[in-house]
């Protein structure tokens, strides 16, 4: 059963993925421990690289930010809604889980420091460096929830 967590910083994700570290870890989903720390790590460099999606007026102007308020008031982003990433696998796969909770721990401490230019949400449109922390923030408590010490099963 997928733990329901709630991140407020980035130093609350730290805090679990230190917790994680002990392992072995085990996930409720379909994806491995290994694929949610690498889709963790692409979503929050994704941010950073400037890609301009092209949007709707719509979207980016109405929808998108209602969602990106609703989201922020419910506090967390509901599991099963579909990843808008291409390339999303979906098969298990299995990988070097150190490595890739090096990266994300690197991605997370990379964002901190950035000052140029963000990406647009696929769903939520434009978003400033403070909504992208609250949306990284949620989507990490979502996708690390499936995850959890073996012994804690």
């Amino acid at each position: 059963m997928r733990r329901k967590l709630r991140f407020k910083n980035f130093d609350d994700i730290r805090q679990e993925l230190t917790a994680l570290e002990k392992g072995p870890v085990a996930t409720t989903g379909q994806w491995s421990y290994f694929q949610i720390l690498e889709h963790c790590r692409k979503a929050v460099e994704g941010s950073m690289k400037g890609l301009h999606r092209d949007l709707s007026w719509w979207k980016r102007h109405v929808t998108g930010p209602i969602g990106m308020v609703k989201t922020a008031k419910d506090g967390f982003i509901p599991t099963g809604i579909g990843s808008p990433m291409k390339g999303t696998p979906v098969e298990r796969l299995e990988g070097d889980e150190k490595a890739a909770l090096a990266q994300l721990r690197q991605a997370l401490a990379d964002f901190e420091k950035f000052e140029g230019e963000f990406s647009d949400h696929p769903r939520f449109g434009q978003l400033s460096k403070k909504n992208w922390f609250l949306f990284h923030s949620m989507h990490l408590a979502n996708h690390l929830g499936h995850a959890s010490l073996k012994e804690n099963q």
